[in-house]
């Protein structure tokens, strides 16, 4: 079933066209990722879905029934809403089929012939669109959204308004998420999501029913939680199935197949042509008018488009340093007198590449400022290399002036430049004519982090630490910064949410936890499948210690010996089975063990560049989740 048709729609904003004839259709449960430049028109596409703008031209086609959902940018919480009131005023249609179905079992009890088939037709609709909704644990899903986008529990029963940004749209974006709804619009869902929580919602939204349209920068997510890419290239859609490595390869072939196609139809309008031209007028006067005729019907084939604009950056000349960038000795960092590490000691030496992760909050931008200089320690000692020179970049582009302009900024900071040098400098950054004497408070987000880019490359720093270097950055500046800082000699500390990024350049991960900071040799996906694996080793310890601990104060008997009877004991309305229950243990061991297989698979790229190999993985990743959340819910609740 088609749940939102896309016919030719056209959108100009003034005498700028964003659209130019897009057209799409989606069908239920189908997962699409969105990409393409910024302010390419992928933000204006989603408003037009929602109904929050009309198009100039063209069609928005949903049928009726269809609930669309979608998170607000700004979301605003009515006075004295907590946030787990909020979020559970996205199940209110859930609610309600609950309610009706309760009066149709009722009225079943006292219906018989045509009237109790209807009621019985009924019941299945009802029961069907409550599955499709969520199902009936209403009270665990919302507390199992609000910890996998990681809101703490402390905040649950806060007011929703008292919130900081991040935790406003982390909020929004939880209710939508346990809405149930038939098309679920997300766009950039993982700006304010730790690196847990977004491979949280990447599994959510690969076991979600719901059809997802979602718009995201991140490579990763748009590998394992979508089916198909939907690319928006001067406002016009193409779509490619697979999910990103696949869209990626898909892409150059298409783009080669329809270059050789409009160069063999140049090579044979050339020679007819030239044919043409020869002859007109001899004895093959006729031959030659008959191949003009035929020519003039030609369908011509354009150019076929191929953007490969992306920022030229270089990697800034690292001076000359000592070995040591730093070191850092029992050092403490919070805010203010509030302390959120303490006790880190570790060293850089000069050329590594240190990926520091962790949890929102838990401190990973004061680590960050406190070894750029950017801010005191609260306590401990930090101790630079000879010659050690910093080269900071801000995630919150604060450093900028919103009166200024990108050429007055590079002046100020470059008073020796000539007007051609900097407007030559600019354009290696993709700003061109009057972009170039634009205010910066006029500028996107992804401009204003070009232009500290832009900055940044022209110091002379001996090391590197970058603060959420890719926020804002579309696909194409985000592998320009990937390929400038692997060009770079220095030390690299980035504090990042990208784990395609991490991977890419990280060689050391700092984790960021618990008022600790650890040392982890390898990049993410080597440091997150050691600390899963951790996680599954305390939670078998702690399986086998309760379960030591079970029979004890919950009487359940061991087996007796070969010579003896078994003995049952039995507690008022449940049967104790303590063979049942020991296969039970031994299931959720085996779940447990195939689900560590499936997410290292998921890690390896034998797995992730093969589409249908990838879907599959997911498939049964999410399979065994399920089974095994059920089987742990089974032994939590067993008498």
């Amino acid at each position: 079933m088609t749940i939102l048709t896309l016919e030719n729609v056209q959108k100009h904003f003034g005498a700028q066209a964003v659209l130019r004839g897009a057209s799409l259709r989606i069908a239920a449960g189908e997962k699409v990722g969105m990409v393409g430049r910024n302010g390419g028109g992928k933000t204006t596409l989603l408003r037009l879905i929602e109904g929050l703008d009309q198009p100039d031209w063209g069609v928005v086609q949903i049928p009726p029934g269809i609930r669309i959902a979608h998170v607000t940018q700004r979301p605003e919480f009515p006075a004295g809403t907590t946030v787990r009131q909020w979020v559970e005023s996205g199940l209110d249609d859930l609610h309600a089929t609950m309610r009706e179905l309760d009066e149709v079992n009722h009225a079943t009890s006292e219906a018989s012939g045509e009237a109790l088939e209807r009621l019985m037709k009924r019941h299945d609709v009802l029961s069907e669109r409550i599955d499709h909704l969520g199902g009936w644990d209403t009270g665990r899903r919302v507390e199992t959204v609000l910890s996998g986008i990681g809101l703490s529990e402390a905040l649950w029963d806060r007011e929703a308004r008292t919130l900081s940004g991040g935790e406003k749209s982390r909020t929004a974006l939880a209710r939508e998420l346990i809405a149930g709804s038939d098309l679920l619009l997300l766009d950039e869902p993982t700006n304010h999501l730790d690196l847990e929580g977004i491979e949280w919602l990447e599994a959510f939204l690969h076991a979600l029913k719901s059809a997802v349209l979602v718009v995201s920068h991140d490579r990763r997510l748009l590998s394992r939680a979508v089916d198909s890419i939907v690319e928006l290239e001067r406002g016009e859609l193409a779509r490619y199935p697979g999910n990103y490595e696949r869209y990626v390869e898909l892409k150059a072939e298409r783009y080669q197949a329809e270059l050789r196609a409009w160069e063999q139809q140049q090579d044979f309008l050339r020679k007819e042509e030239q044919f043409i031209r020869q002859h007109m007028g001899s004895q093959r006067t006729a031959e030659a008018k008959g191949r003009q005729k035929k020519l003039e019907s030609v369908v011509r084939l354009a150019r076929p488009f191929h953007d490969v604009r992306k920022p030229v950056i270089r990697a800034p000349k690292a001076d000359r340093a000592g070995e040591m960038v730093l070191e850092a000795r029992d050092l403490s960092g919070g805010y203010g007198t509030k302390s959120v590490f303490s006790r880190a000691s570790f060293r850089i030496a000069r050329g590594e590449r240190i990926g520091i992760v962790g949890r929102n909050g838990a401190g990973k931008t004061t680590l960050l400022r406190i070894l750029a200089g950017r801010a005191q320690p609260l306590g401990g000692e930090l101790d630079f290399g000879h010659r050690a020179a910093c080269g900071y970049h801000d995630q919150d582009t604060s450093a900028l002036s919103d009166d200024a302009t990108p050429f007055v900024t590079m002046r100020r900071a470059w008073p020796q430049l000539s007007d051609q040098e900097i407007r030559d400098h600019l354009a290696k950054f993709l700003f061109r004519g009057d972009e170039v004497d634009a205010e910066i408070r006029t500028l996107s987000g992804g401009e204003r982090a070009r232009l500290c880019l832009a900055r940044l490359v022209l110091s002379n720093p001996s090391w590197l630490a970058l603060d959420e270097p890719t926020n804002h950055l579309d696909l194409a500046a985000r592998t320009a910064l990937e390929e400038m800082l692997g060009e770079f000699q220095g030390a690299l500390v980035v504090v990042s949410h990208d784990r395609e990024f991490l991977d890419g350049l990280c060689t050391v991960i700092l984790e960021v936890d618990g008022g600790e900071v650890r040392r982890f040799e390898g990049n993410y996906s080597t440091w997150r499948a050691a600390q899963l694996s951790a996680s599954d080793d305390a939670k078998s310890a702690s399986r086998a210690a309760a379960v030591a601990a079970k029979p004890a104060h919950k009487g359940v008997q061991k087996p007796a010996a070969k010579s003896e009877e078994p003995k049952k004991t039995s507690t008022p309305g449940k049967v104790r089975n303590p063979w049942a229950f020991e296969k039970l243990e031994q299931r959720i061991i085996t779940l447990e063990a195939e689900l560590k297989t499936l997410q290292d698979a998921l890690a390896t790229e034998a797995v992730w560049r093969d589409a249908q190999k990838l879907k599959d993985t997911q498939m049964r990743t999410a399979e065994v989740e399920r089974d095994l959340a059920e089987a742990n819910q089974e032994w939590e609740n067993w008498g």
